[in-house]
């Protein structure tokens, strides 16, 4: 019991190093000029496949950026209402249609903190985007939807800066197996069936309620597992 305890207290010491770390003056110092490399890097190299400086965010609590470029690497901030919540930085791998990051520090994908560690680089004519290489399905969600292409700075997902102001027109370029996911027209369905909800925590005070329902649509109307759907009657309904 004392051995375990000694590796707890270690364990414990080690991670708050790591905090401490990656929020000092040395480290900023670090990042700045990692990033002021990374940017003559992006300008040597001219148009690029994914060589930029990207961001994400509402404007509040989520505003996240990254700098990146094939052999400098790349620069992750998340900044929000309070400061620099977490960062993150170190080399990158471009193989098998994806970028894959390094981390200097521990990188945890919670809360207000995270980065995924692999990223596919996605084409919309002129724009480029980073997509996490497990959330694609959540971007063809955000393009059905209409918040895709955005007007804006404020995305759910990485856009290269200044992009928000090009038009694009049909699809954007992404893995084979997702084009399926892209609709042409949405898909109307009707709820016939509606289950027991349950409730799970949230990271804040309330909770959240799952209801699960029965529509008259499917596979072969063009639905895809992890596809949204969107209440329009009655109206002010929610996903």
């Amino acid at each position: 019991m004392l051995i375990s305890l000694a590796f707890l207290m270690v364990g414990t010491a080690f991670a708050d190093d790591q905090e401490d770390a990656k929020y000092s003056k040395s480290t900023a110092e670090i990042v700045k000029s990692l990033r002021e490399k990374i940017f003559v890097e992006i300008k040597e190299l001219g148009e690029h496949d994914w060589a930029g400086v990207y961001y994400e965010g509402d404007g509040l609590g989520e505003n996240v950026s990254i700098a990146i470029a094939p052999k400098s690497g790349y620069v992750f901030e998340w900044h929000g209402c309070l400061g620099l919540y977490d960062r993150n930085y170190g080399q990158v791998e471009s193989k098998d249609g994806q970028i894959h990051l390094s981390f200097t520090f521990e990188n945890q994908q919670k809360g207000f903190q995270g980065i995924s560690p692999k990223l596919v680089p996605v084409i919309w004519g002129s724009r480029r985007y980073l997509i996490p290489a497990d959330d694609l399905v959540g971007f063809c969600n955000d393009i059905n939807a209409g918040s895709e292409p955005r007007m804006q700075d404020h995305g759910s997902y990485l856009l290269r800066r200044g992009d928000e102001t090009k038009k694009v027109t049909g699809f954007p370029q992404v893995p084979d197996e997702y084009r399926q996911y892209l609709l042409e027209k949405p898909i109307e369905a009707t709820i016939v069936s509606v289950g027991a909800h349950t409730t799970r925590p949230s990271i804040v005070d309330w909770e959240f309620k799952d209801t699960p329902v029965t529509i008259d649509a499917g596979r072969k109307h063009g639905l895809r597992v992890g596809m949204e759907l969107i209440i329009k009657k009655p109206r002010g309904g929610s996903k």
